[in-house]
């Protein structure tokens, strides 16, 4: 019993971890320091895709679903939780490409609204 909920854990984890990855360069809008935690999931999350090595998240679930008696999905993470439920079956290529899309979008607006903030900033100090 003690395994299953360890393993469903390292699910919620890694599931928080994936919607951090799409949403938190967003986030870092209204939290700049919060740009520093995602920087590194999005360079983590381009080397797993880049490398194509299995997620430790995934592993450590794997584990103690193993530890607890029950069967371990054969494939990773995404591939057996997100696709044919969150998007079309066989569409993760596509997905991930989304994913990394938003984040250059949300990493555009954070420095253009960090840029606007320091202008703002600079001319309020500024008595000339």
């Amino acid at each position: 019993m003690a395994w299953r909920v360890l393993a469903d854990v390292m699910l919620v984890l890694h599931a928080a971890f994936l919607l951090f990855f799409v949403v938190g360069g967003f986030l870092a809008w209204r939290w700049p320091k919060a740009i520093w935690a995602h920087l590194a999931i999005a360079i983590w999350s381009v080397l797993i895709v880049l490398i194509d090595f299995d997620c430790p998240f995934t592993g450590i679930e794997k584990y103690f679903l193993r530890r607890g008696g029950e069967d371990v999905y054969a494939s990773g993470y995404i591939n057996h939780y997100l696709d044919g439920t969150i998007w079309p079956e066989g569409s993760t290529p596509i997905a991930e490409k989304v994913g990394f899309a938003l984040i250059l979008i949300s990493y555009v607006g954070f420095f253009v609204l960090r840029s606007r903030r320091r202008s703002r900033v600079g001319s309020v100090k500024s008595p000339t």
